[in-house]
């Protein structure tokens, strides 16, 4: 008995057997996923390229927002600035004119004033004359009795 490997044919069969079944195998189940492993891979490339893109204008349109919201921050500076010169512009003229009818009621009012002084010094002269004439009359009349 020798102990030994006997090629027979019943391993070029199974060796055959083995490659047919890989063959199929590859063709039923390896290209499929490698292929759709492989479409996956370009996909997400693709997205990750179209994520990237939509970032750099993600950030341009951020650029861009920044310099608008500057500009209208300084246009609503300068037009508070304005309302508040005119407000302030208003509100003297407004104090000047108030001003200016005081002063002209005041005159009046001084006028009146003296008008109602003359008027009452008249009426005092008035009266101080008739006084005099009748404690005049009343010593006249004491020294004549």
């Amino acid at each position: 008995m020798h102990v030994g490997i006997a090629l027979d044919q019943t391993l070029f069969i199974q060796l055959i057997l083995f490659l047919v079944f890989m063959a199929v195998m590859k063709k039923i189940y390896f290209d499929p996923y490698l292929q759709a492993f492989s479409e996956r891979e370009e996909t997400v490339k693709k997205l990750y390229e179209e994520a990237k893109a939509n970032n750099d204008k993600v950030a341009e349109i951020l650029k861009e927002v920044d310099v608008i919201l500057s500009k209208i921050k300084e246009e609503s500076k300068k037009i508070l600035e304005e309302s508040h010169k005119k407000t302030n512009e208003e509100v003297a003229e407004i104090i000047r004119k108030a001003t200016e009818e005081a002063e002209l009621e005041l005159a009046k009012a001084k006028e009146d004033i003296e008008r109602v002084v003359e008027i009452e010094k008249k009426i005092i002269d008035k009266t101080v004359n008739r006084v005099a004439q009748d404690i005049a009359k009343k010593l006249t009349l004491e020294e004549a009795a």
